[in-house]
């Protein structure tokens, strides 16, 4: 039974090549022996993708899910010995360390520059998703501290400008700009001669 679903999930051009093979463990060994390649060359691509993985003007969750992924899929290449003195433990320990490391190491420094150096003076940096969610509250607040300046921001842009007063750019080119009398004597606005 195991034979027949090889041959049903094994491509029909290699079904000659095992065709003669008794059982599954000789076709099992033949395939593996046939096409099973180092993990080498994934590994370093995989470490060179973290090495390169930044934030950039994408979300945290975005950037921690690219790293994240990187993460899962090189460990199934890591292999921890099965240990009784504890040494695994400060192994995965220091992996974690490592992540925490490589995930502020990537943040936008623009916006966490302040949280980056807050973190580093923590000496328990071995909780990846309690540096996360640090991160992502900063991330909220200043999406929220954003949003309450824009419009302040544009209202002192206009005032600035002189908008709404009679003086300053206006947008429709057939309107012209309102200016107060002038005295041509004394240079005071509002005041003319005929009021002298």
């Amino acid at each position: 039974m195991i034979k027949a679903w090889l041959r049903n999930v094994i491509d029909e051009k290699l079904h000659p090549s095992i065709a003669f093979n008794a059982t599954v463990v000789e076709i099992w060994k033949e395939l593996k022996e046939r096409y099973a390649t180092g993990n080498a060359p994934r590994v370093h691509q995989l470490k060179s993708d973290l090495a390169e993985c930044k934030q950039g003007n994408r979300s945290v969750v975005d950037y921690y899910t690219d790293l994240k992924s990187l993460w899962d899929e090189l460990t199934t290449y890591s292999h921890v010995p099965a240990c009784t003195c504890g040494a695994a433990t400060e192994f995965l320990k220091e992996k974690e360390e490592e992540k925490v490391h490589q995930f502020i190491i990537g943040l936008n420094t623009a916006l966490y520059d302040n949280l980056r150096s807050n973190l580093l003076m923590d000496d328990d940096l071995t909780f990846l998703n309690r540096v996360y969610d640090l991160v992502l509250r900063e991330e909220r607040h200043k999406a929220v501290t954003r949003i309450r300046e824009e419009p302040s921001t544009e209202v002192a842009m206009s005032a600035r400008n002189g908008a709404g007063r009679g003086h300053g750019n206006f947008t429709n080119p057939d309107q012209q700009e309102y200016e107060p009398p002038k005295c041509t004597h004394c240079k005071k606005w509002y005041h003319t001669e005929e009021n002298f």
